[in-house]
C-alpha cells in the first residue's frame, strides 16, 4: 500500500487541515486530505486496492461497516501514507487509540530508560563484549579484502611464470614427438588458475578458412506513430488514468507524466478513467475529444470509446 503513493504524482505533503481540526472526525480529515489532492475517492481505493465502500465507509466514519477497529485503522494509516500527511491526529480519532496518560508515560519510559543505558556504559568505563567482536570481525574483514586476494595472485602468477620457463627449456631439449605433452601441461595449469573463455577457433594452415554466413538481421519494427492508436493521451500535467477494453484486461493504469504522450488500442468498447482531467488532452480515432461533459467532482472523466 506504501508503494501506491507515488502514483498520485504528490510532489509535496499536503496540510491535513486548513484550520482547526479539533472538532473533526478521523473520516472529515481524510475526505479534506483527499479533496486537497483533487483525487475521486475510487482512484484512491483502486490505488489501495479496497473496495471504494469500505474507503467510503472509513470517510463517513462508519467503523461498524468495516471489519474491525483494528481494520479501520490500518486503512486509515495507509490512506494517510499515500495522501502524505500526518496519520497520528487521524489515528487518534479512531476506536484503539491510546490514551493521552499512557502515551505520555511511554515516552517518559523511553526516553529515561536510553539515558540509563547510557549512563551504566560510561561508569563501567569499558567498551562492551559486542563492540570488541565487532571491531574484531571488521579487521579480519578487511584483512581478506585487502590482503588474501593479491598473495593469492602473486602466489599463481609466480607459479605459472616458472612452469613458463620449465616448458620452454623442456621444449628445446625433447623431441618434437613429446612437445605436445609439455604444452598440454602449461595449458592444464592456466585452465585451473583461469576460468577457461570460449574463444574462436583458429582455421588449420592446410584448410582455407570458411566465412561464416550472415546472420540475418532482425527488421526492425518502428513504433506505431500516435495516428494509429484508437485513443491517445497528451498530459500537460501529472494525472492518474485507467483504461480497460472489453474483456476487463487493463491497458493501462498508472500515472501518466507532464509532457507524456501514449496511445492505446484494444477491443471495444474501451472504459477509461482520467484524473485531473483539465491538464490531459485526449484523442480518440484521431479526432480531439472534450473531457468537460464527462467530468464530474474531483476533476475525474469517465467515457467509453464504442465500436
Amino acid at each position: 500500500m506504501i508503494e501506491k503513493a507515488s502514483e498520485f504524482g504528490a510532489s509535496a505533503a499536503v496540510p491535513l487541515m486548513s484550520g482547526d481540526s479539533t472538532h473533526m472526525s478521523a473520516g472529515d480529515m481524510l475526505r479534506q486530505a483527499r479533496e486537497a489532492h483533487g483525487l475521486h475517492l475510487d482512484m484512491v481505493a483502486a490505488a489501495l486496492k479496497v473496495t471504494p465502500q469500505k474507503l467510503a465507509a472509513l470517510e463517513s466514519d462508519d467503523i461498524e461497516a468495516l471489519p474491525d477497529p483494528v481494520f479501520a485503522r490500518a486503512l486509515a494509516a495507509s490512506v494517510c501514507r499515500a495522501l502524505r500527511i500526518d496519520p497520528a491526529p487521524v489515528l487518534a480519532k479512531l476506536p484503539g487509540a491510546q490514551p493521552a496518560g499512557l502515551a505520555q508515560a511511554d515516552r517518559t519510559m523511553s526516553k529515561a530508560l536510553p539515558s540509563q543505558v547510557r549512563a551504566g556504559n560510561a561508569s563501567s568505563g569499558l567498551p562492551s563484549r559486542a563492540l570488541l567482536t565487532v571491531v574484531v570481525l571488521l579487521l579480519i574483514g578487511a584483512a581478506v579484502l585487502f590482503w588474501l586476494p593479491q598473495s593469492i595472485f602473486d602466489r599463481v602468477g609466480e607459479a605459472i611464470s616458472q612452469i613458463m620457463s620449465r616448458s620452454e627449456t623442456s621444449e628445446a631439449s625433447v623431441p618434437a614427438s613429446q612437445a605436445p605433452a609439455v604444452r598440454g601441461q602449461v595449458g592444464s595449469v592456466v585452465e585451473a588458475v583461469q576460468p577457461a573463455v570460449p574463444l574462436a577457433a583458429a582455421p588449420s594452415p592446410a584448410t582455407p578458412a570458411v566465412p561464416a554466413p550472415a546472420a540475418a538481421t532482425p527488421a526492425v519494427q518502428a513504433p506505431a506513430s500516435a495516428g494509429a492508436d484508437l485513443i491517445v493521451f497528451v498530459a500537460r500535467e501529472d494525472s492518474w488514468i485507467t483504461v480497460n477494453d472489453s474483456t476487463g484486461k487493463s491497458l493501462l493504469r498508472r500515472t501518466v507524466q507532464a509532457g507524456e504522450t501514449v496511445g492505446l488500442g484494444g477491443a471495444l468498447p474501451l472504459s477509461v478513467v482520467v484524473g485531473r482531467a483539465s491538464g490531459v488532452d485526449v484523442q480518440v480515432r484521431g479526432k480531439a475529444f472534450d473531457l468537460k461533459p464527462v467530468t464530474r467532482g474531483g476533476g475525474v472523466a469517465r467515457f467509453e470509446v464504442k465500436p
